[in-house]
């Protein structure tokens, strides 16, 4: 238990998004305390392929996925699933999914996170000049294709970033060039793209980092410590625990999936469901990639780190716990096999090592950034999906801003909550 204290801004959650948030907002002189359920690095962000991919930034709400995803709604093995479910919030859910992969509001989606990712490769260099201790690999990103069409979502990718002013380097590859490139690529790639500007870290790393870094600079983190209850008094907020009561001038709720445990109770539901996602770590035999993989057909990400390789993929909706089966995570690297060769992962593979986790997920596949309307000082910042890591820290300076200064940044206009809840 712990006295009741006062801070000015609390940050619910320790996740990739709350611990960003946190140093932000300490820069700019406020003291900060975040509240993390568990231990810090066991969310869902430690658990993800830790690509920070400005060039790959776009809502999973597109053209052809929705009818994709019902496709393979039972398919074990499949990238993507979207499963029937009798409940009235998921049916909406749908609906609203459904509405927001017309073109035209893809297209607006695909503007939006590329200006909010704008500065995103500049703050994880700020992150580590402030001494943020983190593995983190610039080499950029390898999309890797067995068949003829495999790279045409690519080119349509970048036939939209380009007149918006993208300026990262492009290179389009045959197989043997991708195999000179990166020797780890087999002999089933016919084709590739690099996109150089991309970058992968060690999720862990960067967790472990950021609350190190944090707590140096002064922010109390208190680990295994849920917020209950939040409770307007007066002007300023009081957010219940089991271990006292905190007061605070703000509250952020960036607790990813599990958001609306806090919120439901103020009588608010936001649009974000769980949607289960995979990886292993494995060792093995040979020169590790040099490059993060995205392998093209079974949508999977390959991440090289100092001493393993992660592999990652799978988005299963609706999702809401984080158990895993042996076949799913078997079928991880049996279907990375055939993209590799001159790296080949350990015959004697441990199963039980896999993880899942819940992708915060929107209808729109746009996170929510912005003030709570009806609620003073009450700010969400969730539903970022597959791109948590890389849109961290520009949401955490998004908010930070926010909170600060009482005003809401352009370019997250349309991340905000009012109008899309």
């Amino acid at each position: 238990m712990f006295k009741e204290f006062f801070v000015s801004t609390v940050v619910i959650g320790g996740g990739v998004i709350g611990l960003n948030i946190a140093w932000s907002l300490r820069r700019r002189g406020e003291e900060v305390c975040v509240l993390e359920h568990s231990a810090i690095g066991r969310s869902v962000s430690a658990v993800n392929a830790g690509w920070i991919t400005p060039s790959l930034s776009t809502p999973l709400a597109s053209p052809g996925v929705f009818t994709l995803g019902l496709k393979h709604a039972f398919d074990r093995d499949g990238a993507l699933s979207i499963r029937p479910k009798l409940d009235t919030e998921w049916i909406k859910w749908l609906w609203k999914f459904r509405r927001a992969a017309r073109p035209d509001v893809y297209e607006t989606g695909v503007r939006a996170l590329f200006h909010l990712n704008a500065q995103t490769l500049d703050l994880f260099d700020e992150l580590h000049d402030d001494g943020v201790d983190f593995e983190m690999h610039q080499a950029g990103l390898l999309a890797l294709a067995q068949t003829p069409g495999g790279l045409g979502w690519f080119t349509q990718l970048f036939d939209q970033l380009l007149p918006m002013g993208f300026t990262g380097k492009i290179d389009y590859l045959t197989g043997s060039e991708a195999r000179e490139l990166d020797p780890a690529v087999g002999t089933s790639v016919s084709s590739a793209v690099l996109t150089s500007l991309d970058r992968h870290v060690n999720p862990e790393s960067l967790l472990c980092g950021l609350h190190k870094r944090i707590d140096e600079m002064g922010v109390l983190v208190r680990e295994n410590t849920s917020a209950q209850k939040l409770t307007r008094n007066g002007s300023s907020w009081s957010v219940e625990t089991a271990e006292g009561n905190l007061s605070a001038d703000n509250v952020v709720v960036a607790l990813g999936a599990a958001t609306n445990t806090v919120l439901r109770p103020l009588g608010i539901t936001l649009p974000i469901v769980g949607a289960k996602g995979y990886s292993i770590d494995l060792g093995g035999a040979g020169a590790l990639p040099q490059h993060s993989l995205y392998l093209m057909e079974p949508k999977l990400g390959l991440s090289p780190y100092l001493d393993t390789v992660r592999i990652a993929g799978a988005f299963e909706l609706p999702a809401n716990d984080e158990s895993i089966t042996n076949r799913r995570i078997r079928n991880l690297v049996d279907q990375a096999r055939p993209y590799l060769s001159g790296w080949t992962p350990d015959a004697d593979l441990d199963i039980s090592t896999g993880r899942a986790g819940l992708r915060p997920s929107t209808p729109d596949s746009l996170p929510f950034i912005g003030p709570l309307p009806g609620h003073n000082s009450l700010f969400v910042a969730a539903g970022h999906g597959m791109l948590g890591v890389t849109l961290a820290p520009a949401t955490a300076e998004g908010i930070a801003e926010l909170v600060t200064s009482n005003s809401l940044p352009s370019h997250l206009l349309p991340f905000q909550l009012a109008g899309r809840i």
